[in-house]
């Protein structure tokens, strides 16, 4: 995909969308289906091995095709917004906003909570949501996890995020309709740590304590690992790989020891020990024993050092479904099953 432009971070919201137009314009002039134009958060027409697909071990899948392919550019990525999701019921704190199957016709409904990486998940939580018959409500905000842990940042802020983690348990106390939660946060988010304990056990208690707050109407907590980040250089080396025609996810992979760091909720989840929570792991979808790559199937995987783009999340929701069905065995009652 030739040319790459860089594009300002202070452009109104119309010239991003006439960019991002523009982005899905080049994919089309390289063969890929006219149906992305129209909705690039649809799956109905990717080629094949397209994204996530593209590391699929159960079912292998090669596109030589897509090798030297990068969509969305790395110049447009960091103006695309994340999955659509309709607000609702806002308040001084909260913005829910909707998200799957409509109420009417859903079989159960599930919430997504957590920070900004919750957010990027929605698209990939989308795809499970319309699979499965679910209506989905998220509650996130930008740099504040699900959690009870203090976050370290100045007083206002702080203030802020303990106020958002305290009305989204209000909420989720009055809808008692939702029954699954879907929870993800930034490995490295700023807390305070407690009296004798490090940052990180600071923040694995802090999981615990919010997990515990939980109603009993949310039955099943779902903990999606933290996705692996990668570095501020990243967009320039996949730019300058795809003017040079090189594959760019080899030439730009980043150590694994770098990208994937321990995850405290994932801990806090095994140390729990509740069956109330299983943990999701996407990791092998980004990284091999040894490398993790920044664009997979033609697609490019984040839109900056740590959120994913929309379209790798999107093409990650079917092994998303397959890894929550896969957890579903194991669960005595179903979402949307009847109350305890």
């Amino acid at each position: 995909m030739p040319g790459f432009v860089p594009m300002s971070p202070t452009l109104d919201r119309r010239r991003g969308v006439v960019a991002v137009l523009a982005a899905l314009a080049v994919l089309l002039a390289a063969g890929a289906p006219a149906a992305r134009a129209q909705d690039p958060y649809s799956s109905a027409d990717d080629p094949p091995c397209f994204g996530a697909a593209a590391r699929d071990v159960l079912e292998p899948c090669v596109n030589r095709s897509l090798r030297t392919k990068v969509f969305p550019r790395p110049a447009d990525a960091a103006i695309m917004p994340n999955s659509p999701c309709t607000p609702f019921a806002q308040t001084r704190v909260l913005l829910p906003c909707a998200f799957g199957v409509d109420p009417e016709a859903a079989t159960a409904t599930i919430g997504l909570v957590g920070d900004s990486h919750a957010a990027h998940w929605r698209a990939g939580v989308e795809v499970v949501a319309q699979a499965e018959g679910w209506h989905g409500i998220s509650l996130t905000h930008a740099s504040c996890a699900f959690s009870k842990a203090k976050v370290s940042f100045a007083r206002p802020k702080r203030r802020a995020c303990t106020r958002w983690n305290r009305a989204t348990l209000r909420f989720l106390r009055r809808h008692r309709e939702i029954d699954t939660l879907f929870v993800s946060d930034h490995i490295t988010g700023s807390v305070i740590p407690k009296h004798g304990m490090s940052k990180f056990q600071t923040q694995v208690a802090g999981f615990i304590a919010a997990w515990r707050a939980l109603p009993e109407t949310i039955r099943h907590i779902v903990v999606i690992r933290d996705t692996p980040r990668t570095t501020h250089n990243s967009m320039s080396c996949v730019a300058r790989a795809v003017r040079r025609h090189v594959p760019p996810g080899p030439a730009c992979a980043v150590p694994r020891s770098f990208a994937a760091l321990v995850d405290p909720a994932t801990v806090a989840a095994h140390r729990w020990g509740s069956r109330r929570v299983d943990v999701v792991d996407m990791t092998p979808f980004f990284c091999s024993s040894r490398m993790c790559l920044p664009v997979i199937g033609g697609v490019l995987v984040h839109k900056d050092t740590t959120h994913l783009t929309q379209v790798f999340a999107r093409t990650l929701g079917p092994y998303l479904q397959r890894a929550v069905e896969a957890a579903m065995r194991d669960w005595d009652v179903l979402p949307g099953g009847p109350n305890p």
